[in-house]
């Protein structure tokens, strides 16, 4: 039988490329991507892992196939108050210099791309 999964739920190459054509054309299009579902439904600390590396690639939620699987759903792509705090700090910053094409925080260099995925990062905190 043909598996399309690795051992821990991670697609194998050419999944991986659907995969990651569908993440570019969900951004593209302007419209949330979703995380496929994680089919082992009793191993939530698979499913954590799975839904992290998720958000992390820029997905926006994912789909669950059982109820046991929402609230680690919702806690992988809930921003922590530590991104909040963040987020805040990055629009803040450009709120105090109109015009700034780029700033400075804690060291780093922050420009569009970081404000437009605070800004990204508050809206989904707010909902």
């Amino acid at each position: 039988m043909r598996r399309h999964r690795e051992a821990d739920g991670s697609y194998t190459a050419p999944y991986q490329l659907a995969r990651s054509l569908t993440l570019f054309g969900a951004h593209a299009a302007g419209v949330p991507a979703i995380e496929t579902v994680h089919p082992d439904f009793r191993d939530l600390d698979g499913l954590a892992a799975y839904a992290a590396r998720g958000r992390r690639d820029g997905f926006m939620g994912m789909t669950a196939i059982h109820p046991s699987q929402v609230a680690v759903i919702n806690a992988a792509f809930t921003p922590s108050p530590e991104e909040r705090l963040n987020a805040q700090a990055i629009v803040d910053l450009f709120a105090a210099n109109p015009g700034a094409g780029a700033l400075q925080m804690d060291g780093k260099m922050v420009d569009a791309p970081h404000l437009k995925a605070a800004k990204a990062v508050l809206a989904l905190a707010a909902d």
